[in-house]
């Protein structure tokens, strides 16, 4: 496959969100994808809980696009630290494991299946409220169906989409503030500079890296 032919998708995704944000009904249309980033935003703070060794009771997303996970955590501030840094990180190395999984048509489709499976899998162990419930169930069949059914090169654009409009939330860095008492936009801006490094060191890694080594019948 041809280096440029590897970032096509992702051109073309980037170009279309950005198309669709400045026009009038623009967060309508990119609204489905908002909802996903809160559906991984929470999961982020649900599977750091899990690490540190809490519980994760339940997970909630609204339709104002904001989510609240649930659940009971060790004493101590580090470990409070970890789970409310871990929504806006989390969703920056999916955004980036996405982005890299475009790169190769066989793995698009694994990647697309395992996410949509993985959202069915939430929507049974953590989804507690109708609309999130709902939203879950819409976007897990559906990665699932597309998987099925579609080819490689639809499943590279999907991914392209879904890593293009991965986002974090700031609301979580004032948690952060609360618990080591440095001010919310020095967190918010610590956690958006770790995710700008993560986004070119993948990008450096996947196209512009292979670009300088691959041969000319890659």
């Amino acid at each position: 496959m041809q280096p440029a032919r590897r970032t096509l998708w992702l051109w073309v995704a980037a170009t279309l969100s950005l198309g669709l944000s400045l026009t009038p009904w623009g967060k309508l249309l990119l609204y489905p994808f908002k909802l996903f980033t809160t559906w991984v935003h929470e999961c982020g703070h649900a599977l750091v809980t899990l690490m540190v060794g809490g519980t994760v009771s339940s997970i909630v997303i609204e339709p104002d696009t904001s989510g609240v996970t649930r659940s009971l955590l060790p004493a101590g501030r580090m470990a409070r630290g970890l789970v409310a840094s871990s929504g806006y990180l989390g969703a920056s190395v999916v955004g980036c494991l996405l982005m890299a999984a475009t790169r190769v048509e066989k793995w698009a489709r694994a990647v697309v299946w395992t996410v949509g499976a993985l959202m069915l899998l939430t929507l049974v162990v953590w989804m507690r409220n109708l609309f999130g419930f709902v939203v879950v169930l819409a976007w897990g069949a559906g990665l699932v169906a597309l998987a099925r059914k579609a080819g490689g090169e639809a499943s590279r654009f999907v991914l392209s989409l879904l890593a293009i409009q991965v986002d974090g939330g700031h609301s979580d860095a004032e948690t952060m503030a609360t618990l080591f008492l440095l001010p919310a936009w020095l967190w918010a801006s610590a956690w958006m500079l770790v995710s700008v490094g993560m986004l070119a060191w993948t990008l450096w890694m996947t196209r512009v890296r292979n670009q300088q080594w691959a041969g000319p019948n890659q």
